[in-house]
């Protein structure tokens, strides 16, 4: 049995035996989980794009303000 794996870039053929196919219908029962992830990681980024609109709204002193307590937190380490 020959099974062909498409990728973007490159093409992969091989010949399977039954620990093959196992391996491959492992990977396939991943997709739902995958696709989950990925919708997180959409999702964080998102959140992170938002942080930086609402950062580049703050007043010049209250983003001052936040630098220093974010120094500050970082000077003094982890508790």
């Amino acid at each position: 049995m020959t099974v062909t794996v498409r990728e973007t870039v490159r093409e992969t053929v091989t010949e399977t035996d039954p620990r093959d196919a196992e391996r491959l219908m492992d990977l396939a029962s991943t997709e739902v989980a995958t696709i989950d992830e990925l919708a997180a990681c959409v999702e964080r980024l998102h959140e992170v794009q938002r942080a930086k609109v609402a950062l580049s709204r703050l007043d010049p002193e209250a983003l001052r303000q936040a630098l220093d307590a974010r120094r500050r937190a970082s000077d003094a380490g982890p508790s």
